[in-house]
């Protein structure tokens, strides 16, 4: 099928321009201005800006099933998602849907050919050991994804605060504290750079982490760094307000400080983080209650993301000008695009690239609730006004949501819009 997306602002990680966008079947053929609509379904960009599918390249499904997942980040305005192993260990089923999927090796077992990222998770016993699985995967071109832990710190600190009590979740932010974070930085750049193997880091949650990474960028140019929404946004008051909302919150690294989130958004702005996930890890609220309230130990970490990532973005980023709007396709589309091997496929609106399309409605303003989101039984963000919002996505050239509505699988089936 030909398509043209008509009058809209197109926006690239180089630049914005008014311009058409023309593709058809699954690649874009064409992108300029006055572009011909002759044998073409023509869409209306007007007063809207349109840019490539949002590339996340961090998600953890709660198994193998991916549908649902990826409609609510379709519905967000991404089309193609990183996806760290399920616990389960099964492998990622899409059910049919055009999103692309780019499944996350596990650094400490057998690596398929082919893995692009691997997750680096598992215990390190010895920093020998660790030089030389980072090694390994650096001479098969593989990108570790490493988070910003200490494992042997936090798992030290929380037994402490077990047994002092209480456990409540307020204690939650001193399992693992801005400086322990900051230390697991400075040492798995040491690491790195001993074993002569890129790195990608994150999320990161502290500004301590900030003032590593500015010495670890200097260290052959070989390192990648992210952070998340939830760390731009939300601070470890959220963990005052007790319990039964407080649990939602529970993530690792945990929450910090107003400042850190500021001082993210700058470093965001000026390229020391280079690229935004979501995190988004399944686990629903119920779950965590249920789990969590005689104890913030035994609460299930991680928090639902995918489909705000990127609305979350433009809203909290371009319309308050911490970002421009090239910067924000930069770190939610082109940048992770690279880092998961989809450079000539993903996250730039280019004639011979994939026909991943967003238009993006500025004046459409939305106040978050779980339940108008897809993503999850709750939203840790909810009751926040968004500013903009996808109007229409196309993934692969296929038309996933229209007028803000899915038109995927099981549209008009009574499915839930």
């Amino acid at each position: 099928m030909r398509t043209l997306v008509q009058g809209g602002l197109v926006v690239r990680h180089d630049g914005v321009c008014r311009a058409d966008v023309l593709f058809e079947d699954e690649r874009i053929v064409e992108v300029g201005a006055g572009l011909p609509a002759t044998d073409a379904c023509v869409v209306d960009a007007t007063d809207c800006y349109v840019l490539p599918g949002g590339v996340d390249a961090q998600v953890r499904p709660a198994g193998a099933d991916l549908s649902a997942l990826c409609r609510a980040a379709a519905l967000g305005g991404t089309t193609c998602l990183g996806v760290l192993p399920p616990s389960d260990g099964s492998a990622p089923v899409t059910d049919g849907l055009p999103l692309t999927v780019v499944p996350h090796g596990d650094a400490a077992g057998e690596l398929p050919d082919g893995t692009v990222c691997a997750a680096f998770g598992a215990p390190l016993l010895t920093a020998a050991d660790a030089c030389e699985r980072l090694h390994r995967l650096a001479g098969r071109g593989v990108l570790p994804l490493v988070p910003c832990a200490l494992e042997p710190v936090s798992r030290g600190l929380r037994a402490r605060l077990e047994a002092a009590g209480p456990c409540d979740v307020q204690v939650w932010p001193q399992v693992f504290p801005a400086y322990a974070e900051e230390t697991g930085v400075r040492l798995a750049l040491t690491l790195a750079s001993a074993a002569q193997s890129p790195l990608c880091l994150g999320p990161v949650a502290s500004s301590r982490s900030l003032t590593a990474l500015s010495g670890g960028h200097e260290c052959g140019g070989r390192v990648h760094a992210c952070t998340a929404p939830r760390y731009l946004l939300l601070d470890a008051a959220s963990y005052g307000e007790g319990s039964a909302e407080g649990l939602k919150y529970v993530c690792m690294p945990p929450l910090r400080g107003a400042r850190d989130g500021r001082l993210l958004w700058e470093a965001l702005a000026r390229g020391l983080l280079d690229h935004v996930v979501s995190a988004h890890d399944e686990i629903s609220y119920a779950c965590k209650w249920e789990a969590g309230r005689d104890s913030v130990f035994a609460c299930p970490q991680g928090m639902p993301g995918v489909e705000t990532r990127l609305p979350l973005l433009f809203s909290e980023g371009v319309c308050k000008s911490r970002l421009t709007l090239p910067r924000f396709v930069d770190v939610a589309c082109a940048a992770p695009a690279r880092l998961l091997g989809l450079d000539g496929r993903k996250g730039r609106l280019e004639a011979g690239w994939d026909a991943d399309v967003v238009v993006l409605d500025p004046a459409c303003c939305r106040e978050l609730s779980a339940r108008e989101l897809h993503q999850g039984d709750y939203t840790p963000y909810e009751g926040l006004e968004v500013h903009g919002w996808p109007r229409h996505v196309w993934a692969q050239g296929r038309r996933l949501v229209a007028d803000g509505r899915w038109e995927g699988p099981g549209h008009g089936a009574g499915a839930e819009q």
